[in-house]
């Protein structure tokens, strides 16, 4: 996978450094690319992702989501100044997910770890997760016990991958219910029960305990 693509555009340094943080802190790989530089080389050289950081929806914006639309690079935008239409614009422009900088560290990088989770490079986006004879297969959202399909809901499977890519990571229910980021998040306590059923689903199939509840802390993908 390559690097995640951030680019500073117009947002100032403060929110630049703020997000170069929050990508160290959820060890995200990402190279800071001049905007100017970055769009002269979309031609030869397709990003897997992009991280704009830009100031709001002003003609520079529009012009770089347009760009970006044009070679269906996946953008996380986050704007310094945002109002609801705005954003509603920039999701309708084709932007994958849009954050205002004010809000949390936390919020951004769940919403980021989502992001790069279902939105990767075709070759990846193939490749199938082991763990005994559990098969987790994120191009056709399916889940297999040995040959043996596992009937997951679309919320359970998307808990299961949040996991699968953090497996040596023990991650808490409000992180879990960021990850998803519907629009309508999930309380801590119905992420609790998805978890449960999953991984009750796997254990029925002749799995193992796929999923273990680590004490004071939420859940983490056994080894």
């Amino acid at each position: 996978m390559r690097p995640i693509a951030v680019l500073p555009a117009t947002a100032g340094h403060v929110t630049a450094q703020a997000v170069f943080e929050v990508l160290e802190q959820e060890r995200l790989d990402y190279d800071v690319v001049p905007t100017e530089e970055f769009l002269r080389s979309l031609s030869t050289d397709r990003p897997s992702m992009v991280v704009a950081l830009v100031r709001g929806l002003d003609v520079p914006t529009i012009e770089l989501v347009r760009a970006l639309h044009d070679v269906r690079a996946p953008v996380f935008l986050v704007a310094e100044e945002l109002g609801e239409s705005d954003e509603v614009t920039l999701l309708h422009s084709g932007v994958y997910d849009v954050a205002r900088a004010s809000v949390s560290p936390r919020l951004i990088g769940a919403r980021l770890q989502a992001m790069y989770h279902y939105v990767l490079e075709e070759e990846p986006a193939r490749t199938s997760y082991q763990f005994g004879n559990v098969t987790v297969r994120p191009d056709h959202h399916q889940v297999h016990v040995d040959d043996r399909a596992v009937p997951v809901t679309r919320t359970e499977f998307r808990l299961l991958m949040l996991l699968v890519q953090q497996p040596d990571r023990a991650m808490t229910k409000d992180q879990l219910a960021d990850g998803l980021s519907d629009s309508r998040r999930l309380a801590p306590r119905a992420v609790g029960n998805h978890v449960s059923r999953l991984r009750n689903k796997i254990i029925a199939a002749g799995g193992p305990r796929l999923i273990e509840s680590v004490r004071g802390i939420g859940y983490r993908l056994l080894p």
